[in-house]
């Protein structure tokens, strides 16, 4: 019977195809967006977690104040800061091949007549910070910073080519707050996430310490940096560096001044916010299939009182109020499934495209590229919502039709 009344519903959409179609399209566009955005959203926070885990794989960076989630921060107690100590202490951790430290601010930096502000970072340890860092960024020209430097910079590739109207060669002189300071060499484009490090600048820490005197103390840094030696595990290593650091500077937990941002960190973090985005932006784009179901709802009805005598006729032949109930179901049932493959193919689509055109826009393809991830159960969620906005959406005139009196109906003109 199932298979019978599936051709009757079929037989009866092809006969209304213009009406079908426009009934589809709600429902099209609402899975479509669906689709989309999820499919977006978990492609790129994986793409993210490539960059991140390409350039700080192994790479845990400690950072002054807690900002753990659900952590207030205790910035409000008094100055936090880390210290030469505290770099030590790091250092001496069992599993921390390298460690280097930093102070960074926002400088004036002027190149010819030009002038404008961008980020400056003072490194200490700078051979160690090539070896962690650095070489990971790679050189497009010249060479890193070594610990003898003084006057020493090298710049983030956009601070070379696109920041000033002449580009920066090698050997060039820059000044850093009326400092002046010869290029050494100049990174790689990074691009996307990490786009902030085309914009830095890299000076050896002791002139950048008197540039910034009146921000940092004198043993004070912005982050301190571990490398984690190959046979480690990164985040039983955090957790350790986390331990000693509570020791050494004599806190706790309720009273820790410091973050340790290990990779997990980043992709917790990073994770729970884009999650939060995909599920906000699923929420409106469902709107679109309410509407949708709404359309369905409203030609279901439409669909009753047109065939009032030909549901008539089929009672007064034998069907029953449940065969009735089930034809009118499946028809929009159909709808709605048609629309949900439709939306899934028109979603996976449309993921491609606003890959194409935001990697293009903001050069995040540049080194590791956005490639979209369609995963088999976003394209079934996709078909499955359909389907189920379209029974929903048609049980009430479906009810309505299986309740029709036959002798009223075969009397309806």
């Amino acid at each position: 019977m199932l298979k019978e009344l599936t051709l009757i519903a079929l037989r009866n959409l092809s006969q209304r195809k213009l009406r079908t179609f426009l009934t589809l399209l709600g429902i099209i566009i609402g899975v479509t967006s669906i689709v989309s955005i999820i499919s977006l959203g978990s492609s790129l926070q994986i793409n993210v977690y490539k960059q991140l885990e390409r350039i700080s794989g192994d790479v845990i960076n400690i950072i002054p104040g807690n900002i753990k989630p659900g952590r207030v921060p205790l910035s409000a107690l008094g100055a936090i800061k880390l210290t030469e100590k505290d770099l030590k202490t790091v250092s001496r951790v069992d599993g921390v091949e390298e460690t280097y430290a930093f102070i960074r601010s926002g400088g004036r930096v002027k190149y010819g007549k030009e002038e404008t502000s961008l980020t400056i970072t003072g490194i200490e340890n700078a051979e160690e910070w090539e070896r962690v860092e650095a070489e990971r960024l790679g050189l497009e020209a010249g060479r890193f910073l070594t610990d003898n430097d003084k006057y020493a910079a090298i710049l983030g590739y956009s601070v070379a080519h696109e920041i000033f109207s002449k580009e920066i060669g090698i050997g060039k002189e820059i000044e850093v707050e009326g400092v002046k300071f010869k290029v050494v060499g100049i990174l790689k484009k990074v691009g996307g996430i990490l786009a902030s490090i085309d914009q830095t600048i890299y000076i050896p820490i002791k002139p950048a310490r008197k540039i910034f005197e009146e921000k940092f103390a004198e043993d004070e840094f912005s982050v301190i940096s571990a490398k984690v030696a190959k046979g480690y595990d990164v985040n039983e290593v955090a957790n350790e560096i986390e331990e000693e650091l509570l020791k050494a500077r004599r806190e706790d937990e309720d009273t820790q001044t410091f973050t340790v941002i290990s990779p997990r960190f980043f992709q917790e973090t990073i994770g729970n916010v884009m999650n939060l985005e995909t599920l906000f932006l699923s929420g409106i784009a469902g709107i679109s299939l309410i509407v949708g179901g709404i359309g369905i709802a409203n030609i279901m009805y439409v669909s009753v009182m047109e065939r009032t005598r030909e549901i008539g006729i089929m009672k007064a032949i034998g069907a029953t109020n449940h065969s009735i109930l089930l034809l009118f179901l499946l028809e929009a049932g159909l709808i709605g499934l048609v629309g949900g493959v439709i939306g899934s193919i028109g979603g996976i689509i449309f993921s491609h495209v606003m890959s194409f055109i935001v990697s293009r826009a903001f050069a995040i393809g540049e080194r590791i590229g956005i490639s979209i991830i369609i995963e088999p159960h976003v394209i079934l969620l996709g078909c499955f919502f359909g389907f189920l906005v379209g029974i929903i959406a048609g049980f009430l005139p479906a009810r309505k039709a299986a309740k029709l009196d036959p002798v009223e109906a075969l009397r309806y003109e």
